[in-house]
């Protein structure tokens, strides 16, 4: 079984030679044949071909994994466990136990905000959020986290009312008064939700009411902040936007930060918000997470409730933060299910997905990776710089003598799979922006050649793919359930955060696809097949400029949630604690306490 991931091919270009590239292959009469010839060159094809292959084997179209019986059965008597526990979603959203090792002031930057502002001290929702106001405007100038400046009075308003119910002694949860930040896909309530796109500002209006997750951390008392830049559409990993001319990263500005979720992961870095919310489609938290210095938690497909506009094959939501106990916190307050948005329930079994589960957590210190296996697929996780691997490797030795097994395994046809993925999510973009680029909206120019070279994929190519998602699924469900193996192990970006380009033209961003497709090598599985991830920050590349390196476990559907915070628990200790790896902070970091 070969390891058959290949480059990918493309111009590299950025200013006028980019808008011209952009104007041949998107609006002349050779404009099809340019990006057709772009994909076959890239072996589309072969997504056909090996289809062929496959006989009866029907396409999947949503990779939602459905529990057997058995399974079933296993997942209700762990969820009756947590209960006897104390550690279900509703015991931990609002009031997480006191007596819990994980959750305490000095591992959760949210419950240190809560027990702060219960204390007789100048600490009130209020001074912090007056500190966020102040700092704002030099953070956003040098790093462009946001997409939109604050709302002063209504920002200041929910401050006030915060600091009110903690005086009473009733703030309304641990996120009373604590900065959240959303990524600019979703409503806010006040804001103008560009989705990263020049061409949606003036058009929809400020929105008059707040999206689902939105709202579940404003019930909670959390102090929203303005929606957080996102590249434009969501369609490049570098987390570059034009709009807003960044983000850019937080440890050097001179640095890519990661996308799609740019601003959430910079945010939670610099500091302005202990937690944020990303949504992830091709990486799109976990690759802002390993570049930006944070950790990034993409759960499986259809974990959390999305409206409609955010649902599809491939995208899951997830939290970013700086701590693990707080991406265990932001889980609880998303995860719990919602009646009134049963998509996914519909979709699962017609009721409700699987029960979320934490109960790793549950486990003593220093037994946490008893039978825990780790899978590594050598050649796919060596496929990275020399930094990101020897790094990645120190850390997978040091799980080991905590008592994980590492167990050898390979895949067929990565690059089916890869390829498979990149048409997908590019003939997704397709059809979500047709509008836009069929009607020449001041779109950027590497968003007009991803959303063209979707929009000339063919039917049958979109279904070759579909039909190898499924194939690719069945081999990979084996490792979880005929393997044994716990988490997929690898790192999260096959490079540190990669410097902008030398003469990188501001206004038309840079079209680097090789790059893209590189920074895409580790996390696709996740969403392609709707696999949980979370992305672990591991210390600094001292090859490239101290930039953030990163690990990733990926689990099974459902379970494998736990299972993956589990492990990004036991890193942090590996990292903090006992190795000493963090040797650098974020220069501008902001310090709300």
């Amino acid at each position: 079984m070969r390891y058959d991931m290949e480059p990918a091919k493309a111009p590299i270009l950025t200013g006028p030679a980019l808008t011209a590239f952009t104007w041949v292959a998107t609006s002349t009469p050779f404009a099809h044949a340019i990006r057709r010839f772009l994909l076959l060159d890239n072996g589309v094809t072969k997504l056909r071909e090996l289809a062929a292959q496959m006989g009866g084997l029907p396409p999947l179209y949503f990779p939602m994994e459905r529990m057997n019986g058995e399974r079933r059965e296993a997942h209700s008597a762990a969820v009756s466990a947590a209960k006897d526990a104390s550690l279900t979603m509703d015991d931990i959203f609002k009031f997480p136990p006191k007596d819990h090792p994980l959750f305490n002031a000095d591992s959760s930057d949210v419950i240190a905000l809560h027990e702060a502002f219960k204390a007789d001290s100048p600490t009130t929702p209020t001074a912090v959020t007056n500190k966020i106001l102040a700092a704002f405007p030099a953070l956003q100038d040098k790093y462009r986290p946001f997409s939109s400046y604050p709302l002063h009075g209504d920002m200041e308003a929910a401050a006030k009312a915060s600091t009110e119910r903690y005086s009473r002694g009733t703030p309304l949860s641990v996120w009373d008064g604590v900065p959240v930040a959303l990524k600019d896909m979703v409503p806010i309530r006040g804001y103008e939700m560009s989705d990263g796109s020049a061409s949606n500002v003036g058009v929809g209006g400020n929105r008059t009411a707040d999206d689902l997750l939105t709202e579940r951390f404003r019930e909670l008392g959390a102090i929203i902040l303005p929606p957080t830049t996102m590249t434009e559409g969501g369609v490049t990993p570098v987390g570059y936007s034009t709009y807003v001319q960044g983000s850019l990263n937080p440890y050097d500005p001179t640095h890519y930060s990661g996308g799609s979720s740019a601003g959430s992961a910079v945010a939670v870095a610099l500091g302005i918000c202990p937690v944020s919310i990303g949504f992830d489609g091709g990486g799109s938290i976990r690759t802002p997470a390993s570049l930006s210095g944070v950790y990034g938690f993409a759960t499986g497909l259809g974990r959390f409730p999305l409206s409609s506009h955010t649902a599809g094959t491939l995208i899951k939501a997830g939290p970013f933060a700086r701590k693990v106990a707080d991406l265990a916190l932001a889980y609880s307050v998303l995860s719990r299910h919602s009646p009134e948005h049963n998509f996914y329930g519909e979709l699962y079994d017609g009721i409700s997905v699987p029960s979320p589960l934490l109960n790793e957590l549950l486990i003593e210190p220093g037994l946490e990776l008893e039978g825990v296996t780790l899978g590594v697929f050598e050649e796919w996780f060596s496929d990275a710089s020399e930094e990101v691997v020897r790094r990645n490797k120190e850390v997978i030795a040091e799980l080991v003598k905590k008592g994980a097994k590492v167990k050898s395994f390979k895949l067929p046809n990565m690059q089916h799979a890869r390829l498979s993925h990149a048409m997908k999510i590019t003939s997704e973009f397709a059809m979500n922006w047709d509008g836009p680029f069929s009607e020449n909206a001041n779109l950027e120019p590497a968003t007009r050649v991803t959303v063209g070279l979707g929009s000339v994929s063919t039917s049958l190519e979109v279904l070759a793919a579909e039909k190898i998602r499924r194939y690719f699924g069945q081999h990979v469900k084996k490792l979880f359930e005929e393997e044994g193996i716990d988490a997929i192990v690898t790192p999260t970006t096959p490079v540190s955060a990669p410097k902008l380009p030398e003469g990188l033209d501001w206004e038309t961003g840079e079209s680097n696809t090789a790059l893209s497709v590189e920074l895409l090598k580790f996390v696709f599985i996740g969403n392609f097949l709707g696999l949980p991830g979370v992305a672990c920050p591991i210390g600094f590349d001292s090859a490239n400029d101290e930039m953030p390196l990163s690990i990733l476990f990926t689990g099974q559907q459902w379970e494998g949630e736990g299972k993956v915070m589990n492990l990004a628990k036991v890193v942090d200790e590996i990292v903090v604690k006992e190795k000493g790896w963090k040797t650098r902070e974020v220069p501008d970091k902001l310090e709300l306490l």
